[in-house]
């Protein structure tokens, strides 16, 4: 006993002689290689799904105890297409998604059915695909894509269940990738924000540690923490005295002693600093 599938009710393929035979013509039957059938068996099992390259060399090859180069992999699907196309079902039937891999079209019908047993080859009427006299399948950009929304049905028989369908929806594919491509450009949203939000507080709260030391005509002096000597806090509320006629429109004037160094730093604001201000720069060598 063996697994055998009727594909859109016209094509039967048996796996375990990766043979194709013509329901409506019985006497007409097409013989794949092994890796050309290994290759159909493998998009059958995936019918609604992408198979990448990849996939098929490790599942078709590599499991089998073999290593090929893509040379075989281009090869065989070119076997492939043109059993296909022999027996009637046409080369479009396999759907190349570039850079991606292959599919079966939207809308194949595949039957799978276990009651059938091995199936004996008439090598006479059989029609064989020479593998040497083919060039190999180069990658190539498919004009054909899978339709989102469409689905795919597989009607399964077997003796506990016979004539069960499932529905594959196209759709899972595409709603996979754009929840992935979604999540990136919400972290990269999130990230930008933080960062903007990190530089807004660091300038805003440039000079939130300075303290104001005193009041002149308006004038308020602030010293950055921690407070300097009583001496030098009385020598930097001098620096207020200098600018008492520009109080009116500088009103706010941030005094930092440079450490250990004879120098010092003021600048004056129309506004708090955490505020869109205008400020003034000034420096000072003792």
């Amino acid at each position: 006993m063996h697994n055998h599938y009727i594909i859109n009710e016209a094509v039967e393929f048996h796996p375990a002689t990766s043979t194709l035979h013509d329901l409506h013509n019985p006497d007409v039957v097409v013989a794949l290689n092994s890796p050309a059938g290994r290759c159909l068996l493998l998009l059958i099992s995936r019918v609604g799904a992408i198979v990448t390259q990849q996939e098929f060399m490790d599942i078709v090859w590599k499991q089998s105890g073999m290593r090929v180069t893509s040379n075989a992999y281009y090869q065989n699907i070119s076997v492939l297409r043109k059993g296909l196309k022999r027996i009637g079902l046409g080369e479009d039937i396999i759907v190349t998604i570039p850079r991606i891999g292959l599919t079966l079209a939207t809308g194949t019908r595949i039957r799978k059915l276990t009651t059938e047993p091995l199936v004996e080859i008439d090598h006479e009427n059989a029609h064989f695909i020479d593998v040497n006299a083919l060039t190999p399948e180069e990658p190539k950009s498919d004009s054909s894509e899978l339709t989102a929304g469409r689905s795919v049905e597989i009607s399964l028989a077997n003796e506990e269940h016979p004539q069960k369908k499932i529905l594959i929806d196209d759709k899972k594919s595409l709603a996979t990738k754009l929840s992935r491509y979604s999540l990136i450009l919400a972290v990269v949203i999130i990230a930008i924000i933080f960062i903007a939000w990190y530089a807004t507080k660091t300038t805003s709260n440039f000079f939130s540690d300075y303290v104001a030391v005193k009041s002149i005509k308006g004038c308020k002096i602030l010293l950055s923490q921690p407070l300097p000597a009583r001496s030098y806090q009385e020598y930097a509320q001098g620096f207020g005295e200098r600018f008492i006629e520009d109080c009116q429109d500088y009103p706010w004037i941030y005094v930092t002693k440079i450490p250990h160094l004879s120098r010092t730093s003021v600048i004056r604001c129309d506004k708090p600093f955490e505020h869109s201000t205008s400020c003034i720069s000034e420096y000072f060598i003792e």
